[in-house]
């Protein structure tokens, strides 16, 4: 039921894997350093990603500059899956000569929004009597008021708190932070800084990034996939960082038409981000930077995705122009499994054309060769 994944069963992890991805994991609770997960991170953990394990990275590229990547999944994405897909797309990140980084935050309750929502419409007698495909933009009205009535803009905010204290002193985050500002200090040069993450992703990106940039270094680069941010929170956080901190930044989402035909939790029949402005925020039809008609309407937004080298806007499905700008994402869910969409992301953060596709991720003999080879 979950749009983003995070009620597919993830295969349990060994402690082996868990250890291997230590080096490229910061998981969080609560905004802080886990310590009841299955991968607890510690102080000294993130201490050794920049005192061991990326100066190793660098000098096996030679010396720098290299990509760092800060991943931050979706709100709906569940530990194990979070996990598991860190540990299947490691290899084709270290082979396109990337460091990646990701946050793994445990989003609270909003995992059993879907639950919630299935059991109210399958108990009316109104949704039992309706025929599949017989759901309309009336429906979908209904099933916003149940999910505002149900308390979503409650359990959406606590998720949105979750990202804000990742960020702030005392948080996991802003200790990665930390150590990121201290190893640049030390090393100017070393690194290139990137960020991207998926749906609520942005939320947690709309404070990491400026916790990096404020007292520090600049992102080279910032890619939204289908953002689950308002667009006055982006105009507040993100936005006055573009050319001043952030380099160059990239908002993938549906065209219009498209994201109408998408469908959430199988109920509400358009794209999550509209279940987030229409039920979630606290203002019904609130503006959400992924949908196409929300950027397209404001001024500001709409002069800086125009074409600037700064911004750019891609619509799926986009299958012509530059090849950093491709996507072919029919679903909210599909953007982080999209080779077009990945590769996009990867162009930006590399600079070059020539990659290895996203494709190749579900082949390991590909990738281990491709890495003996950047090495």
């Amino acid at each position: 039921m979950d749009p983003d994944g995070g009620n597919k069963l993830a295969p349990a992890l060994t402690h082996a894997q868990l250890d291997a991805l230590r080096p490229h994991v910061v998981e969080l609770q609560d905004g802080a350093l886990a310590t009841t997960a299955q991968l607890n991170t510690t102080a000294a953990d993130v201490d050794a990603i920049f005192t061991t394990h990326l100066p190793a990275f660098i000098q096996a590229r030679g010396g720098g500059p290299v990509p760092v990547m800060f991943w931050a999944h979706g709100g709906l994405v569940g530990e194990g899956q979070a996990l598991e897909t860190a540990r299947q797309l490691l290899p084709w990140w270290l082979a396109n000569g990337i460091y990646p980084v990701y946050f793994i935050w445990h989003t609270g309750l909003w995992a059993t929004l879907g639950d919630l929502l299935a059991s109210h419409v399958t108990g009316t007698s109104a949704a039992q009597a309706r025929p599949a495909g017989a759901w309309t933009d009336s429906t979908d009205t209904v099933i916003e008021d149940a999910v505002r009535a149900l308390g979503g803009p409650a359990v959406w905010e606590a998720m949105k708190e979750n990202a804000r204290l990742a960020s702030i002193a005392g948080g996991g985050a802003a200790l990665v932070a930390q150590r990121l500002q201290a190893f640049l200090a030390a090393r100017p040069g070393a690194l290139t800084l990137h960020a991207a993450g998926h749906s609520a992703g942005a939320q947690f990106h709309s404070h990491f990034i400026p916790a990096v940039v404020r007292p520090g270094p600049g992102f080279d680069s910032c890619s939204l996939l289908a953002p689950a941010l308002t667009t006055g929170e982006y105009k507040a956080t993100l936005r006055p960082l573009v050319g001043a901190g952030i380099a160059s930044t990239a908002v993938f989402g549906m065209k219009e038409a498209v994201a109408r035909a998408d469908n959430c939790f199988g109920l509400y029949r358009k794209s999550l981000l509209y279940l987030v402005g229409g039920a979630l925020e606290p203002h019904p039809g609130t503006p959400i930077l992924g949908l196409q008609q929300s950027l397209l309407a404001d001024a500001e937004l709409r002069l800086l995705f125009s074409g600037s080298h700064r911004a750019a806007a891609v619509w799926s499905i986009a299958d012509t122009g530059p090849l950093r700008s491709r996507s072919s994402a029919t679903s909210h869910a599909a953007f982080q499994h999209d080779a077009p969409t990945m590769d996009s992301v990867v162009r930006r953060i590399t600079g070059r054309d020539n990659i290895i596709s996203f494709g190749a991720a579900s082949h390991p003999g590909v990738l281990s060769a491709a890495a003996r080879m950047a090495r």
